[in-house]
Parts: C-alpha cells; structure tokens; sequence
C-alpha cells in the first residue's frame, strides 16, 4: 500500500513540478527570444541657478542637483511611461512591429494588440527608477537586438528633453504674457489719465487751478492789508476833519475801489453765478491724482514685468544626460537561470501545499 502511495506521489509530483518545469527551461532554451538593454542616466536641471552655489563643492554643486525638485523628476518619470509618449516612439520608430516582429508566444507582443496592449507591454519593456537622494533618473530599455533599445533609450531622451523644454517654456511665457497684459493695461491707464488732464487744461484754459488759487488768495490777503491800512487812515483823518472834507472822501472813495477788487477776486473762488476756482482746483486735483494713480500702477507693472523676464529665464529646464545608452553586448534577458530555479521553487511551494490539504482532507474523512 505504501508503495502505491509513493508510487503516485512521484506520478504527481512529475506531472505537476518536474513536467512543467521542463516545459519552461525548454520554452527558455528553444523558443524565448534574447531582449538586449540599453541604460542612461538622466538629470533634471534649471538653466539658471536661483539658489547660491553649494560653497562645499562637490558634484552636487556642479549638477546642481539643490535646484531639481523632487516634482519635475516625478513628471518625468510619468511621461516616460505615457501614452502620449509612446504613441510618439510608435510613430516614430514603429514600436508595434518592432515588439511583435519575433516568434515568442510569451514575450513577444501580439501583432493585433490595441494601443492599451501597447502601453502596458512597453512599461514592462522600459525600466525607470528614481533616485530619492541625487533626484537622477535611471532609464533601462528593452529590445529583441542591441540596435533597436539604443535606438529606442536615445529616442526616448529626445522626446524627453523636448518634453521638459516645452513645458518650462510654457509656464514661463504664462507669467512673462500676463505680466506683458498688465504693463499694457497700465500705460493706457496712464496714457488716458495724461490726456483727460490735457483736455481739461485746454477746455477751462487753464495750467494748474491750483496755483492759480493761490495767486488769487495772495493778491486777496494783500488788497485786505491795504484795506485795513487805509480804513486805520480814515479813523486818523476823521479824528481831526468832518466827513465832508475832501481828503476823507477821497480815502473812502480809495477805501471803495480796494473793497470791489477783493469783491471781485474773491468772486473768482466762490462766486455761485461764475465758475468757481475752487471747483476747478478740486477737478484738477482728481485728475492728477488719477495721473499719480496710473503713474504708481505703472512702475509696478514695468517692474513686474522686468521681474517676470527674470524668472522664466531662471525657470527654464533643461535634461542634463550623466550617463549616454550605449549599444549592448550581452542579452540580459530573459534571464533563464532564475526563471527556471524560481518556478522549480514556486512549483514545489505549490505541491507541497497540495499534499498538505490533501492530507487534511483524507484525515477529516477518516
């Protein structure tokens, strides 16, 4: 009995470990097509420098891995593996005949695959790694000969330079175009309050209301000095003569005249049946406070501008390359011997949980 028992433990575990471990080191040997890898090893780097130079030195200082940010390697890692980008690399080196040109029923791509086939199959063809530390991105691509994954790791160092200049470009013209908008909005401000104070100096014919009140208020406070010079005259001259006497008329006649002018001039500031100086100095100070208004906003806008032409060239990017693909010698994959030791292990795991549960079941059924 005990014979039997062992005799169709080996059927099983031939059937079920050594046969299919033979399938999968003879499909390795005889079927599986050689994939050769091509590597490079990208940076992220500002064009400008915004941040003091590392003063320690060192290669850090000299790639200036202090002014890449975790984001735009991140981006970058994403747009590799893209369907934008490999839709790109389709049109550009034909990936789906490239990739299913082989006959390999396991890694070779299905000559009618979709386009989400195509992307899933070329994110396992394609490695990136980030590294956390220097922020350098380590790009491994697969290909069925040594020419295509060269050809494929440089195309995909093009169309990633040209990625990363394209949206550093655009997000500095946004700022350096909506700082152009404002500077224009801000000298025709300027512009339109200059010339609504021109148009008022030339209808009211008139420089400055301002000083013009002034004038009028000096000329003013000098006729009522006179004035009170000449009525303290009158006073002396009555204290000794009549009314009547021709030197009294004549200072009040004098003492009248100086009154009507400072009637008169003052009827300039605030007179109700001619247009008031007053009114006209409180236009033109709005005016010119409009002027000065424009002016302020105007400055700021230049000077935003200016700012904003300095940021966007300290925004551009650029893909620095610290390590170039180079063509492969030696086919990396598949890699035969750990497939073929890590099913054995695996189909093992497998049959040996299966006379576990076989046991336990037999048991219970005793």
């Amino acid at each position: 009995m005990r014979a039997k028992i062992n005799k169709r433990l080996w059927i099983a575990y031939v059937c079920c470990v050594l046969i299919p471990v033979f399938i999968i080191v003879m499909y390795l040997m005889a079927f599986a097509k050689d994939r050769y890898a091509s590597s490079s090893i990208l940076l992220v780097k500002q064009v400008a420098d915004t941040q003091v130079a590392d003063t320690s030195g060192g290669l850090g200082a000299l790639l200036g891995v202090s002014n890449t940010s975790r984001e735009d390697s991140q981006i970058l890692k994403e747009f590799i593996s893209s369907r934008d980008l490999i839709e790109r690399l389709d049109k550009q080196l034909n990936l789906r005949q490239e990739f299913s040109s082989v006959k390999d029923p396991v890694f070779a791509l299905p000559k009618d695959a979709s386009v989400e086939e195509l992307v899933e199959y070329f994110n396992k063809m394609i490695q990136v790694e980030l590294d956390e530390q220097t922020m350098m991105l380590h790009v491994k691509a697969q290909g069925f000969s040594p020419e295509f994954s060269l050809k494929l790791n440089n195309e995909i160092l093009k169309q990633s330079d040209l990625f990363i200049n394209e949206i550093s470009k655009t997000i500095a013209q946004e700022q350096q175009t909506f700082a152009e908008k404002q500077y224009q909005e801000a000298t025709k401000q300027l512009d339109d309050a200059r010339q609504a104070v021109l148009v008022y100096q030339n209808e009211n014919e008139i420089f400055d209301p301002e000083l013009q009140a002034q004038a009028v208020a000096t000329l003013i406070s000098g006729l009522q000095s006179n004035l009170a010079q000449l009525k303290t005259e009158e006073r002396t001259l009555l204290s000794y003569l009549t009314p009547e006497a021709p030197q009294v008329i004549a200072l009040r006649s004098q003492i009248e005249s100086v009154q009507k002018q400072i009637d008169s001039e003052s009827a300039k500031l605030t007179s109700p049946n001619n247009p008031k100086l007053n009114k006209n100095v409180a236009d033109f100070e709005a005016l010119k406070a409009q002027v000065e208004f424009a002016t302020d906003l105007y400055k700021i806008s230049l000077a935003s501008l200016e700012k904003a032409r300095l940021e966007a060239s300290r925004k551009l990017k650029k893909l620095v390359v610290i390590s170039a693909p180079r063509l492969a010698e030696d086919a990396l994959y598949p890699r035969k011997v750990y497939i073929s030791i890590t099913s054995f292990i695996l189909l093992n795991i497998i049959f040996g949980i299966g006379l576990l549960i076989h046991s336990i079941i037999r048991e219970h059924r005793e």
